[in-house]
This record gives structure tokens, C-alpha cells and sequence, in this order.
């Protein structure tokens, strides 16, 4: 890459900052302030052109901002542009280490600009319209169950409570109702986009053969993976959910337990925890492993993140192999 563009990006607006990488990281212009439209996303382009950039040379880093980088993202992929799309916290450390003084939209652009430069991250790739599609619609499904959750809990306590006023409880009630439709919705939904495309419903297929895992895990899995297409291997993906154990020692005087780190998908992470509680009383050999830990001492919470990590790999494998889960199988 010749030029990095870092782009600090908000609601309404996002400043973007240009660097020149040859020979050295030296800025090349002014920092500019453009609207998050497609019109300023247009101006942005024009301004970019009149330094005579070539897109296939040039990198655009911007960090993964709530939805709001999206457009943007998408606008100059097209426009075959490389993007990075950052995780808040690799700036906010990198920072640190640069010890920036001082936060603006304009410092924020250049470090981005900087962090490019210097820390090479990897490439974004657009998600094929049924990713996206698939992945909103169990997002939805998700913070649909957190409130049906929290509606049942507010019914239980109506019910035993000293006095409640009926219309109270019958808006409860209506309400629990509403959303165990909508969730019903989003599952038909979910199903009918999958079925038309032949990969994802194979891969949707080939976890559920593992005994613990069930459509919403398996709805999650590949969602929040996007079919494992950004995956080369298990050790990838127990990283990315935040589940791979981590040492915590230094010299001789400290000295702390292994954990998992916790940095990766929530999403993912909370799923495979549930399915490892499922797993342990489906699957045998699940069962037997929690069994075995448990008569050795091991806190129980610990075993489950064993198992959950044991069903993420073994979702991997399925996928890549395209073979069904085997509980007998042994390697030749």
C-alpha cells in the first residue's frame, strides 16, 4: 500500500486523515470532515482522487463503530479500495503505545491513519447478502428472548405479589404474547432465507448432528462466523470466541491459574456455554468427560468451558470435513 486513509467515524459526519507509507509515514494534506452519506462519501472520493491515488494501493482504516462505518465500508469496496474495519480497543491500546496526549476527531483520524501505516491489519471482505441477512435476523431473535425473558420474570412477580392492577397484568400478558409471536416470525424467517442457498444449509444441517447442538446454536455458529469463511483453523475460532485459555505468570512471583481470555464474540461465546449444559445430557461422551472432571475436583463452570470449547471444534471440523458427526470415530 502507498497511502492509508484513517477515518474517525460518527453518526452524522467522520473525518478522514491521508498518510503517504513511501518511503516513509509522512501526512499528505489537511485532515477533511465529510457527512456519513453517500454523498460524502462521494466528496471523500473526489477529494482522495485529487492526490492521483490509485484505490488498488491505498488501505482505509476505520473502526467498527456501532453500524455506523457500514455504508461507508461497503461504498469504497465497491470502488475497489482495501479496507480494515478495527476493533475499538486495538486503537485505543495502540494509543498507549504511541503515547498520544490529548483525544479529538482529528487526532483520532490521524492515529488510525497511524495504526494502519505501521500495524498492517487484515483486510475486511464484504459479507454476502445472505450473511447479513441470516445474521440480523438471529441478532433479533436474540434481544427478542432478552425481553421475553424479562417480561416473564415481571408476569411471575405480578402474580405473587400483595396487589397488582389487572391492566397491568393483562399488559404483561399481551406483551409476552407479542414477542413469543415475533420470535415464532423470526425462526420462520430464518428457516425460508436459509433454505435458499445450498451451503449454509448444508453447514446448518452438519452441526446439528453433534448431539447438543440445536437450531439456535447452530443459527449463532454460523452467523456469527459467517460460515467459518474467515477461518483457517479450530485454534482461529476458540481465539475469535474468546474461549482459548490464556497463561497469567511472570518470574517466579507471579503466579495465577490458566483462563479463558473473554476477548472475542460474546454472542458465540454465550451460545456454546448453553449448548455445553445441553451436551452434557445428550451426548455421552460429553457426559462421561464431565463425570470423569468432576470426580478429580474440577469446579464444574470450568468443565463446561472445556466442553463448550470440545463443541466448537467439533462444529469447525464437521464443517470443514462436510462429514456428520461420527461418535465412534477414530483417526487412522
Amino acid at each position: 500500500m502507498t497511502h492509508v486513509l484513517g477515518i474517525d467515524i460518527a453518526c452524522e459526519s467522520f473525518v478522514a486523515r491521508l498518510l503517504a507509507c513511501q518511503p516513509t509515514v509522512t501526512p499528505v494534506g489537511e485532515g477533511m470532515t465529510f457527512e456519513n452519506s453517500t454523498d460524502g462519501f462521494g466528496k471523500c472520493l473526489s477529494w482522495l482522487l485529487t492526490f492521483g491515488l490509485h484505490p488498488e494501493e491505498t488501505l482505509i482504516v476505520v473502526e467498527a463503530t456501532g453500524v455506523y462505518w457500514e455504508a461507508l465500508a461497503l461504498f469504497f469496496s465497491d470502488r475497489q479500495f482495501h479496507l480494515s474495519v478495527t476493533n475499538p480497543a486495538q486503537i485505543k491500546y495502540f494509543s498507549r503505545s504511541v503515547l498520544q496526549r490529548g483525544k479529538s476527531d482529528q487526532l483520532d483520524a490521524n492515529l488510525i491513519a497511524l495504526f494502519g501505516a505501521r500495524m498492517h491489519p487484515r483486510l475486511w471482505e464484504a459479507p454476502s447478502p445472505i450473511s447479513e441477512e441470516l445474521q440480523v435476523l438471529m441478532r433479533q431473535r436474540d434481544a427478542y428472548v432478552a425481553m421475553l425473558t424479562e417480561e416473564l420474570c415481571r408476569l411471575h412477580a405480578f402474580e405473587h405479589a400483595g396487589h397488582t392492577p389487572h391492566q397491568a397484568l393483562a399488559i404483561c400478558k399481551r406483551t409476552i404474547a407479542f414477542l413469543r409471536q415475533q420470535i415464532k416470525e423470526i425462526d420462520t424467517s430464518f428457516k425460508n432465507t436459509l433454505n435458499t442457498d445450498a451451503r449454509w444449509k448444508k453447514l446448518y444441517d452438519l452441526v446439528q448432528t453433534i448431539p447438543g447442538i440445536g437450531t439456535v446454536t447452530a443459527g449463532v455458529f454460523l452467523t456469527e462466523t459467517r460460515a467459518l469463511n474467515e477461518f483457517s483453523s479450530a485454534r482461529q475460532l476458540t481465539a475469535y470466541t474468546g474461549i482459548a485459555p490464556v497463561p497469567y505468570s511472570s518470574g517466579s512471583s507471579v503466579l495465577k491459574k490458566p483462563r479463558i481470555s473473554k476477548i472475542g464474540n460474546a454472542r458465540l461465546r454465550k451460545a456454546f456455554y448453553m449448548a455445553a449444559i445441553s451436551s452434557v445430557r445428550f451426548n455421552p461422551h460429553m457426559r462421561i468427560f464431565f463425570q470423569r472432571l468432576v470426580a478429580r475436583g474440577k469446579p464444574k463452570k470450568l468443565i463446561l468451558i472445556a466442553i463448550a470449547r470440545k463443541l466448537l471444534v467439533l462444529c469447525f471440523a464437521v464443517c470443514k470435513s462436510q462429514i456428520p458427526y461420527q461418535p465412534d470415530y477414530a483417526r487412522v
